[in-house]
């Protein structure tokens, strides 16, 4: 259930920042996740401190370099996804960050040390399977163009948001691992506050002293259409911190690749984008991933 808000409130956000994008750019749409969820992140926090009694919990060295690698990690990702909008239809571009999933299987294992098994690994390549079909399904992919729509920018891309995503959610599972005290769900929360509060501060300064600072600037103008997407990117990122608190990583983003289906069906419904056959197998072939990594964890 979880997983399922999380998934939830990421789509809603990702739709809100793609509708942002003409008016705020590729940085400025970006920005926004980060900036406009600080506020709600910790009113989360405090709000649940308060109502536990609970002390925050302490932090160490290591908790200040996994959340500061997992933040960066992040900011780029997000960067990378809404460029991809430019080249790719909304439902296909977050197919592609979707590649992070066997790859934070990878990561979590030579990070922190958890191996996920072959029947778990089996499912998530099926799932991987389905994006890669979702990603070239609207191609014209055959044997002429292979190499050249596999070595495109979209593809890389892909692949880049990918690995950057996938790191960043290990590093974040680290960062936590990493406190002192506090529950669970308080711990999952403090760090989740703590990332968008880095990444809202370090962005922001890189977007003022950069050419990006007229994008800062309209991003602050458009607070109120900007909002949404930070209400939703707080709740996104307090769903999956307090998943990874609990389970493996690499599971809880499979199980969120549902996310997918839910962005699949607003393509249809509000962008007014077609489902092809190859899609719509896709769906079907990850709906089934998800289903097996359910019932076998």
């Amino acid at each position: 259930m979880v997983t399922l808000l999380a998934a939830t409130a990421q789509t809603f956000r990702s739709l809100t920042q793609k509708k942002m994008k003409p008016v705020l750019g590729d940085t400025g749409a970006s920005y926004i996740r980060f900036s406009y969820a600080l506020p709600f992140a910790w009113l989360w926090v405090l709000g649940y401190q308060a109502m536990s009694g609970l002390a925050m919990p302490g932090t160490s060295v290591m908790f200040w370099v996994w959340l500061s690698a997992a933040s960066l990690m992040q900011v780029l990702f997000t960067i990378f996804l809404i460029r991809m909008f430019s080249h790719r239809s909304f439902a296909a571009g977050t197919a592609f960050s979707k590649t992070e999933v066997l790859q934070a299987a990878v990561f979590e294992a030579l990070v922190v040390g958890v191996v996920a098994s072959i029947y778990t690994v089996f499912a998530i390549a099926l799932g991987a399977v389905a994006v890669v079909l979702l990603s070239l399904a609207k191609t014209n992919l055959n044997r002429g163009n292979m190499v050249s729509v596999l070595l495109s920018r979209q593809t890389a891309l892909g692949l880049l948001s990918g690995a950057t995503l996938g790191l960043s959610t290990v590093f974040f599972k680290a960062a936590v691992l990493a406190l002192d005290g506090g529950d669970w769900l308080l711990s999952a929360g403090y760090t989740g506050a703590m990332a968008v509060t880095v990444q809202t501060i370090c962005m922001g300064l890189w977007m003022y002293f950069s050419s990006a600072r007229n994008e800062l600037v309209l991003s602050l103008v458009h607070w109120r259409s900007s909002l949404s997407a930070g209400f939703y990117g707080a709740v996104a990122t307090a769903a999956w911190f307090t998943a990874f608190t609990l389970y493996a990583v690499a599971p809880v983003r499979a199980v969120g690749q549902i996310e997918l289906l839910f962005t699949m069906a607003l393509s249809f419904f509000v962008l007014k984008e077609k489902t092809n056959t190859i899609e719509t197998l896709a769906i079907i072939l990850l709906v089934v991933s998800i289903i097996m990594i359910l019932l076998g964890g």
